[in-house]
């Protein structure tokens, strides 16, 4: 009997150590010792942490003022308030970008700021903050400007801004470059000397630290009884941070788990106009979790950024009803299959290339005529079905100079393993007009003329730091790590209800994998022409597992078997969540 899928080697997550210790913490904690072998493989030994991961809670949220220049930040904003000035909200066209500036937009407008908003147009305007783009911006008076998931390496418009006398106030979580922009107060956690404890936020989720210590500041000084507003309660817009954070792939922990937990209670059901129209057009009509967001809503998003105007995804959120939230989700669905046509394309281009470059360490794929809105995504796809580190680059217009006659190659990279391309590319700055991004994703141009002996540089340094990057524990290559080893017996329906205390699963907090030995798969049947179930156990406690494109491995059911299969959740709301088994693995046992 063959493996499926192919894989050559099962690897133990788990120690004779680990199963040890999780006896004493389950006795400690009155969890299951299933539970806490879990656990532990997860780093989590302590009581404070293992109830902080179990039982996610507002009052284990970080306080706001401990991230550098929030005080700053929330003093420029209550006097742009007090002073009636003009305030612009500076986005980004990505869903982290778009939902973070809904967010501050709504908060503020109910203070009563003169705020507006203004989300760059990928083609048009480029990526980020722009000397064309900031002018634009004058003609509105602004005197105050606010970035959302952007910013961090906007030295030269910073210093722009300042000349201009314009105030600037960063919100953003990329790492920002050797030397910071000049602004009034950059609220960022990835800043080097700043001591926030959790530096894993999406761009929204500064965006709510913000107004969080915005809104305490206001309570303070007596705002909301001074002018008899109605205090708003932050709380009631988790379910943005929770969809911006699920799709910018944030890690699943720390205040994250706590973001998450919340923001999805909030959508189930879902109360937002705007969510609610992107469901019914998605055709999502169960409990939403954060594979249908991943999966279903917040590629839709992305797409008006990624093809055509990402101030649709702005307008549908801030709907103030059905009426006026379906037109903009049936426009936002149509633009994404035109993206997938655009993707296709360009993606059976690119596997031609990639695969002619098999012996060098980085693709560097390069198109004339490619759109410059799928570039990240084709460097994540050939990055992970190829396992090397990819540059997806294509050619537009210098748009942050307003120039059209100088061609500039645009595009994005995706690394693998521990590559830090933000550090790589740092030594290539000479060479480009600008990037930025995270360590494992970034997006940059540069002009044609640097090009040639860009990519040359670029391997260069790959080849350099080949030698230090250690691949990723959690997917060796050509292998598959067991969190656990279980016996049939243990799975039983109150394992269902253990592993639920583990999601939300994704990034930093994966479904575990499960490994049991020597089942013999019974009452299997092929259902969709190519997907598996079959079930194992004895009579009296049986378990039911889904091979999704597995339906090639029914003549093995029967046969004495090794399964490695992972939780997921499911149920049309809250109170109906359960855990479905899905295969990951199988082998015959030997």
């Amino acid at each position: 009997m063959p493996q499926w899928p192919d894989i050559q080697k099962w690897e133990n997550h788990e120690t004779a150590e680990n199963r040890i210790q999780a006896r004493s913490l389950s006795k400690e904690n009155k969890i299951s010792s299933i539970l806490a072998r879990l656990l532990i493989v997860r780093n989590l030994t302590s009581k404070q942490l293992i109830w902080n991961f179990l039982e996610p809670h507002f009052k284990h949220c970080h306080d706001p003022f401990m991230m550098r220049d929030m005080d700053h930040a929330v003093q420029r904003l209550i006097t742009a308030l007090r002073l009636g000035e003009k305030v612009v909200i500076y986005g980004d066209y990505d869903v982290d970008g778009t939902v973070g500036t809904v967010l501050l937009y709504r908060f503020l407008q109910r203070l009563g700021v003169r705020v507006s908003y203004f989300i760059p147009k990928r083609l048009k305007d480029g990526y980020g903050l722009t000397e064309q783009t900031l002018m634009e911006l004058k003609t509105r008076q602004a005197r105050l400007i606010i970035t959302v998931d952007n910013g961090a390496r906007a030295v030269e418009e910073a210093a722009f801004l300042k000349r201009m006398g314009i105030d600037l106030l960063i919100t953003d979580h990329h790492p920002p470059g050797e030397q910071m922009p000049e602004a009034l107060a950059m609220v960022n956690p990835m800043r080097p000397d700043c001591p926030y404890p959790f530096k894993g936020l999406s761009g929204a989720g500064v965006a709510f630290k913000f107004l969080e210590a915005l809104d305490h500041q206001l309570n303070v000084d007596g705002f909301w009884e001074r002018t008899g507003k109605v205090r708003a309660n932050l709380q009631q817009e988790l379910d943005l941070v929770a969809f911006a954070t699920i799709s910018d792939s944030m890690p699943m922990t720390d205040e994250n788990r706590y973001f998450i937990q919340k923001g999805l209670e909030l959508m189930n059901p879902c109360r937002r106009p705007g969510f609610q129209a992107l469901l019914r057009v998605c055709g999502v009509r169960g409990r939403v979790t954060s594979t249908e967001i991943s999966f279903k809503l917040a590629p839709k998003i992305n797409a008006a950024g990624r093809v055509d105007d990402p101030n649709l995804a702005v307008r549908l959120l801030l709907s103030h009803s059905l009426a006026e939230a379906r037109p903009l989700a049936d426009k936002m669905f149509a633009l994404n299959q035109q993206r997938q046509k655009i993707e296709e394309s360009v993606l059976n281009d690119a596997l031609v290339q990639a695969r002619q470059q098999m012996h060098q360490k980085a693709l560097i794929l390069i198109d004339q005529q490619w759109h410059p809105g799928v570039m990240g995504n084709i460097a994540s796809r050939i990055s992970r079905d190829f396992g090397k580190t990819t540059l997806a680059l294509t050619f537009n217009s210098d748009s942050s100079s307003g120039s059209i006659h100088e061609s500039i190659a645009v595009g994005s990279a995706r690394s693998v393993g521990d590559l830090d391309l933000c550090n790589l590319l740092q030594e290539c700055q000479q060479m480009l007009n600008r990037f930025g991004g995270h360590p494992a994703a970034v997006g940059l141009s540069l002009s044609e003329k640097n090009l040639d002996r860009f990519c040359q540089r670029f391997q260069q340094l790959l080849n350099h730091q080949s030698s230090r990057i250690s691949p990723q524990k959690s997917s060796p290559p050509g292998g598959l790590v067991i969190d656990a080893w279980l016996n049939q017996d243990e799975f039983k329906p109150q394992l269902g209800q253990e592993l639920l205390k583990l999601s939300p699963f994704g990034r930093g907090n994966p479904e575990p994998v499960l490994g049991v030995r020597n089942v013999l798969p019974h009452s299997a049947e092929v259902f969709g022409k190519k997907h598996l179930k079959f079930q194992f156990g004895s009579e009296n406690n049986t378990t039911e597992v889904v091979a999704w494109n597995g339906g090639n491995c029914f003549e093995w059911m029967g046969s004495q078997t090794d399964l490695a299969i992972s939780p997921t959740v499911y149920g049309r709301n809250l109170r109906e969540q359960r855990i479905q088994y899905q295969a990951v693995g199988m082998k015959p046992h030997s």
